[in-house]
């Protein structure tokens, strides 16, 4: 092996046990409450030395209106990320489908406007393993899936999936996500379709 596959193994091992957190902003521009678009791509999981490509299908069916979306920030601001999940829990705004894998329910989704195109973020509440649970392990912490999307202004798209999340309300307009472990995957070859 040389230096420089020494250096990206390196590289790589570090970043696997990194907390990556993102803040996501919310809707700057009104947006409509109806949806029908549909997401496809790849994802590109890293991280330990070794790497795992899937595909995945996010179908949204509805967006969380921008008021909603203010009302469920400051839950979980003010109340926190367990007040924030009972309500969230009770929405449907479509799905996000892995592999062959039953998809989650998306529980929120909005569009951020930015000066290149919009970003497109969703929030599912996912699946706890019989065994997280069990061992009570800091993962169930962690209990969102959060996606997020960059589509620009020529039609490119491109994004991250954060497959265990934590969020916390900020001050401002903004949501802070932080990623349990591992790195956050890449969605990459996506292409959008309306229903």
């Amino acid at each position: 092996m040389d230096s420089r596959q020494t250096m990206l193994k390196h590289l790589l091992l570090s970043v696997c046990g990194a907390v990556v957190i993102a803040a996501c902003s919310l809707p700057t521009v009104a947006q409509s409450t109806t949806g029908k678009d549909v997401y496809r791509g790849n994802i590109f999981y890293f991280g330990g030395g070794r790497s795992i490509t899937t595909d995945f299908t996010l179908r949204i069916t509805s967006y969380t209106p921008e008021p909603e979306v203010r009302r469920l920030q400051e839950v979980l601001r003010s109340e926190g990320q367990d007040d924030f999940q009972k309500i969230i829990g009770k929405e449907k705004r479509g799905t996000i489908q892995v592999g062959t894998g039953l998809g989650l329910d998306l529980n929120a989704v909005w569009i951020t406007q930015s000066e290149n195109g919009r970003k497109l973020s969703a929030l599912a509440e996912r699946w706890l393993g019989f065994g997280e649970l069990r061992r009570g392990t800091r993962s169930t912490d962690y209990p969102f899936t959060y996606i997020e999307l960059w589509v620009e202004e020529d039609g490119g798209i491109e994004g991250t999936l954060f497959p265990a999340a934590r969020v916390r309300g900020k001050s401002g307009n903004t949501i802070e996500v932080e990623n349990f472990g591992i790195y956050p995957a890449r969605l990459t070859n996506v292409k959008q379709r309306k229903k």
